[in-house]
């Protein structure tokens, strides 16, 4: 049998005419993709199980053999955004986000461009071997703390390596696409999208957990969905998911399809072919089922246990009790020493020292941090508009 995913092995690596002759996007209305014919050896001597096919690319084969058959079974829901639909990114805004979501997405985008002043970069089309690598290794480091500090896992990281090779190329021939949000020339969130024609699919993000007060997983997805209507893209694939951010900002859902290509008229092939479809349907029906048993959580809770590898170096560190006070001015100098909190022995300060700026309206990179000598358990933030007294328990 040959398990292909329709993503990676088929659009990523142009196999698509080896098992389709026509992709129609109903979506866009428009034609994608069209051959004469699909191999025919290839589907009359195996039996081919495609995955992940999304059903607004409706798939149809034409061999030289009537004996060939597709059976498509609905698997899971997944959602988009139709960008056809707007002018420009306002339009976007104005037609699928409340006026209040509006007003508080546009006071956290407003306070990130105030606290850390921000860079932004799409790589498409070009990126050099350096920034690629620090993309890279910078999109796993903050992935995997994301994960740690949920408790979680994904399969995302079961790919990375098969990700991290493939992508680079990707990117200069423009079938993928890297946004990324720098502080002081390090990525602090990262979106990974595939490109195939005028559509995006939206693959990771990845972001550092010190700037959640920004949410900044949320800044980085409407930033990506601009670039791409100004780029005249016509759809955002958001992929499956249970994740309210997809409920907030879609337009649109589809349904997930695996396919299984099979001659008819070969007697065995027929009938792993129908156990096989027998089995897919049977797993998708009992789907909701499982997950209401938490069967999902306890695969992911094995898997995080299984991977446990990847997590060592990302322990985070124990929350530790604290209490905040704002205060008018600074205890004397001379108990006080100035510390650095990119130090990673202060790594447990970054979040804090963040948040002070967000909510004091500091720029960052006007903070001081000080350490009192009497009591190793106090701090204290001090920027240009508030001091801020930290005590650890």
């Amino acid at each position: 049998m040959h398990k292909l995913n329709f993503h990676l092995d088929l659009l990523e690596k142009d196999n698509i005419s080896t098992y389709y002759t026509e992709l129609f996007n109903v979506e866009t209305n428009k034609l994608v993709h069209t051959s004469s014919l699909t191999d025919s050896s290839v589907l009359k001597n195996n039996l081919v199980y495609i995955d992940d096919v999304p059903n607004y690319l409706n798939a149809k084969i034409n061999t030289q053999s009537e004996t060939i058959k597709l059976k498509k079974i609905n698997t899971y829901q997944g959602s988009l955004i139709n960008l056809g639909k707007y002018n420009n990114f306002s339009d976007y805004l104005l037609s699928e986000i409340s006026t209040k979501e509006r007003s508080e997405i546009r006071r956290r985008q407003k306070r990130l461009d105030h606290c850390i002043k921000p860079t932004y970069k799409m790589f498409y089309g070009a990126i050099s071997e350096a920034d690629y690598n620090m993309v890279f290794n910078d999109y796993k480091q903050m992935l995997v703390r994301r994960l740690e500090q949920k408790q979680s896992y994904w399969e995302e990281l079961d790919y990375w390596e098969a990700r991290h090779k493939s992508t680079f190329q990707l990117i200069h021939q423009k079938k993928a696409c890297v946004f990324v949000i720098y502080h002081n020339k390090k990525p602090i969130a990262i979106y990974i999208n595939s490109i195939f024609g005028t559509a995006m699919f939206n693959e990771v993000v990845a972001y550092d957990i010190d700037f959640s007060r920004f949410n900044i997983g949320i800044l980085i997805f409407l930033k990506t969905i601009e670039w791409a209507i100004n780029n005249k893209f016509e759809l955002i694939d958001m992929s499956k998911g249970d994740f309210s951010y997809k409920e907030r900002f879609r337009n649109g859902t589809y349904t997930f399809q695996n396919h299984i290509i099979y001659n008819n008229k070969e007697l065995l092939m027929w009938v792993k072919a129908n156990l096989l479809i027998l089995k897919i349907s049977l797993i998708y029906k009992l789907l909701p089922w499982l997950k209401k048993m938490k069967i999902n959580t306890l695969y992911t809770n094995y898997k995080r246990i299984k991977k446990r590898h990847i997590f060592k170096a990302y322990v985070l560190e124990p929350n530790r009790d604290f209490h905040i006070e704002k205060i008018a001015k600074m205890d004397p100098l001379d108990d006080l020493k100035l510390i650095n909190i990119e130090n990673p022995a202060y790594g447990f300060l970054k979040k804090p020292s963040i948040d002070f700026a967000f909510l004091n309206v500091e720029h960052f990179d006007d903070i001081v941090v000080y350490n009192k000598e009497s009591n190793e358990n106090t701090y204290f933030f001090k920027g240009k508009n508030a001091i801020q007294k930290i005590v650890f328990k």
